[in-house]
């Protein structure tokens, strides 16, 4: 049965490719989709998951490595992008693409095959990557870009993302013991995974196929899966994960690229077919492992 649900899940991926391919719904749909779920569903699902649950010594060291797995990617892109002899704004492209983790195509997986301890230290592990998105993610993006002088008015609008402030909301009720009743944090719990439900169908709407041909596109989906997936594998070693949370910084270093890196290169004149379709390749390729990956997991729990 577990494995019919995880099926169903990536089946909403192309779904969503179809309604966009009969014409029934397209891009503007899915962005509506994705602001839906960042807004109003990733906050729900924060509070539910963070709590009530015992904080432990991964809950602090997941959010490190998601944000030294990023890093990495940065620092490796920026190689890969002067061996390909691409311009500013490839490399910022590519950069982007290494750099913008998607956790949201774990989490429906995740929901179904995870208990709440487990995927609690997933939301961390998530939100420590988050706030790099939030503000080297974005610095770097400004940068690439010659637009510094947008970088006050983007850090601005991220750090009043509600995700942020619900996160440090939930923390600071599960460290001050607020009596919370356990049935009401198990019900918005599984209200934010039903709602996380939507972010497959948004990725099958916004996929689009184009520069499959590029080595340099080919490559970003490669560091951003591949190298995120060792570094995660070495992190883990080093700060002595086990189990779940050792699994989880693996898996997450592998997941697809990010459609914040495809918003980024938009919003600053990059290389925005690069971007775009390393991502589609990469959340196409994802949809296919992710519910593969979650045996691993819970085989490591």
């Amino acid at each position: 049965m577990a494995n019919w649900r995880l099926a169903a899940v990536a089946a909403l991926f192309f779904v969503g490719v179809a309604a966009r391919r009969a014409g029934l719904a397209g891009a503007t749909q899915g962005r509506w989709l994705l602001n839906f779920v960042f807004n109003v569903g990733l906050p729900i699902l924060i509070f539910g998951a963070l709590t009530g649950v015992p904080l432990a010594r991964e809950h602090a060291l997941l959010p490190v490595t998601a944000i030294c797995i990023s890093l990495a990617g940065w620092a490796a892109a920026i190689v890969a992008a002067r061996h390909f002899g691409l311009p500013k704004t490839g490399e910022g492209a590519m950069a982007l693409s290494a750099m913008s983790i998607n956790n949201s195509m774990i989490y429906p997986f995740a929901s179904l095959s995870l208990g709440a301890a487990a995927f609690s230290q997933l939301v961390m592990f998530d939100m420590g990557h988050a706030i790099l998105v939030w503000t080297v993610t974005t610095v770097a993006a400004c940068k690439y870009g010659g637009h510094a002088d947008d970088i006050p008015v983007l850090l601005k609008r991220a750090l009043a993302a509600p995700p942020l402030w619900v996160l440090f909301i939930a923390l600071g009720l599960n460290l001050g013991g607020a009596p919370i009743p356990g049935d009401w944090l198990h019900a918005v719990l599984l209200l934010g995974q039903t709602l996380i439900l939507l972010v497959p169908l948004a990725m099958g709407l916004l996929v689009s196929a184009r520069g499959l041909r590029r080595p340099e596109v080919w490559t970003a989906v490669v560091l951003r899966s591949g190298f995120g997936a060792l570094v995660g594998l070495a992190l883990g070693w080093l700060f002595g994960l086990t189990g779940t949370a050792a699994a989880i910084a693996i898996v997450g270093g592998a997941a697809p690229i990010g459609f914040t890196a495809v918003v980024l290169s938009a919003r600053e004149n990059l290389d925005l077919d690069l971007a775009a379709t390393a991502a589609a390749i990469s959340v196409f390729l994802g949809s296919l492992w992710i519910p593969l990956s979650m045996a691993f997991v819970v085989k490591a729990g």
